[in-house]
């Protein structure tokens, strides 16, 4: 299989539908990709966002800020926003690119951090890449499009999302004393994380501070304090909070009988559940579902409201 087939593959498949990256936190936009043969020369130009590039095969030059650099196999190279740079090559140069840019508002702030480091202290280039996990993981791209049919798989969505973290870690790394350890958002905290998963997972059983540490191994004091320190509330009550997201979850989608609903997300009766869900969406389960009927339908209403 020839390197011209699997970066035609590359582009259609990359260009079509890996435009957005998102996980818990974060979310970047990618402009587009580039998997090109044989790259020559380009004109003196700059981008409002960032340009990774990555050299798979020959040798060349890239300008920036008036200084030339060697491009080697392996070599990974960055444009950052508002910079002028060109790329230049007697030969060719087998090369992959991906332009992206951070979508400021649903990214939290570790992850802002950086991406704004990436664009202040970014290296514009790093020889020998290619032992590196962005060199890594864009050869695991590329191989991926190498077999003829290839299509867009979960790996290469993952690929795709690793690669684009990775950049940020090349071309900026954090200081060797850096605190963003520390910052780290709620999500990123395994044992906070953990202990959602498993409210989640067991929302029709009693879950109380007790059986929720035990099964994490730690004390309820330190189950306490993860969910006051992530989310400002106590445990008590984001257990009340998720099983009434769960309930109109339900009663917007289904039609199990109340009843049955307050069984299945844990409530002790169904006067209790009745009286929980008035208290923290205002209206009872029976009006909240007839209202879904009267005007959910036609867009009138949206669910789940903000809640603490």
């Amino acid at each position: 299989m020839t390197i011209e087939s699997s970066f035609r593959r590359a582009n259609h498949i990359c260009n079509r539908y890996i435009t957005k990256v998102e996980q818990a936190g974060l979310s970047v936009s990618v402009l587009y990709w580039g998997f090109m043969p044989d790259h020559f020369d380009n004109a003196l130009h700059r981008h409002s966002f960032f340009e990774a590039c990555y050299v798979v095969d020959g040798e060349g030059s890239y300008f920036e800020q008036n200084r030339q650099y060697a491009l080697n196999k392996g070599t990974a190279f960055l444009s950052l926003p508002g910079e002028w740079h060109q790329i230049r090559s007697q030969t060719g140069l087998t090369l992959c690119y991906v332009a992206f840019e951070l979508d400021e508002v649903p990214t939290d702030a570790y992850y802002a951090k950086s991406f704004r480091r990436l664009a202040e202290l970014g290296q514009n280039v790093v020889p020998q890449a290619d032992i590196t996990p962005t060199g890594h993981l864009w050869q695991a791209l590329i191989a991926s499009f190498d077999l003829p049919g290839a299509t867009l798989s979960l790996a290469v969505k993952q690929i795709s999302a690793s690669l684009l973290l990775s950049i940020a870690d090349l071309h900026a790394p954090a200081p060797a004393d850096s605190a963003d350890t520390a910052e780290q958002p709620a999500e990123t905290n395994t044992l906070f994380r953990q202990a959602k998963r498993y409210i989640d997972d067991n929302m029709n059983n009693e879950l109380t501070l007790v059986t929720v540490s035990k099964h994490l191994h730690i004390s309820s004091r330190h189950l306490t304090r993860l969910f006051q320190e992530n989310l400002g509330q106590s445990f008590v009550h984001y257990i009340q909070e998720r099983r009434v997201q769960h309930a109109a979850w339900i009663l917007l989608n289904e039609q199990t009988p109340i009843k049955d609903i307050a069984i299945q997300c844990g409530f002790q009766s169904v006067h209790y559940f009745t009286r929980i869900f008035t208290r923290e969406l205002g209206v009872s389960p029976a009006k909240f579902r007839r209202i879904q009927f009267a005007e959910g339908r036609s867009g009138q209403l949206h669910y789940p409201p903000k809640m603490s």
